[in-house]
């Protein structure tokens, strides 16, 4: 199983950088805009490449999870416990426990819906993941 940011949200990120580059190249803008739209492009093409390089991936050899600069690998052998958990950087997410009480927690942009919904649906979808991950733990 494989967890990704969806490549429309990437692409949407780019295409919200492309105007605000044409209208530095091709148009005059004053200081004050020109400053805003490339604080504007900059933080859309960077968001883009964050998305782009996280992911989330389980097999039935352990668990992968990718952040912007390095990755953790987590074999089955060592994980202790998988749940959800509250509070991470703002939202709920998926927690992966290990037997020496260390823990990585999965992005949680990764794993939310796209879509709003409520917190109980939210939760649920976390928990269906959950229990995703855990059928691919090979038996002790």
């Amino acid at each position: 199983m494989v967890w990704r940011i969806p490549p429309v949200q990437i692409a949407v990120l780019i295409l919200l950088a492309c105007p605000c580059a044409a209208l530095n190249i091709y148009g005059q803008p004053s200081a004050a805009l020109r400053l805003v739209t490339l604080a504007v492009g900059a933080v859309a093409l960077g968001a883009a490449l964050v998305a782009s390089r996280m992911y989330l991936v389980v097999d039935d050899e352990g668990i992968a999870v990718r952040f912007l600069r390095r990755e953790q690998w987590l074999p089955w052998s060592s994980v202790a416990h998988i749940g959800v958990v509250s509070g991470v950087r703002g939202a709920e997410t998926v927690r992966v426990s290990r037997a020496d009480r260390t823990y990585v927690d999965v992005p949680p942009s990764l794993l939310q819906p796209s879509r709003p919904v409520g917190k109980p649906v939210a939760r649920a979808l976390l928990g269906d993941a959950v229990r995703r991950m855990e059928s691919l733990r090979p038996p002790a």
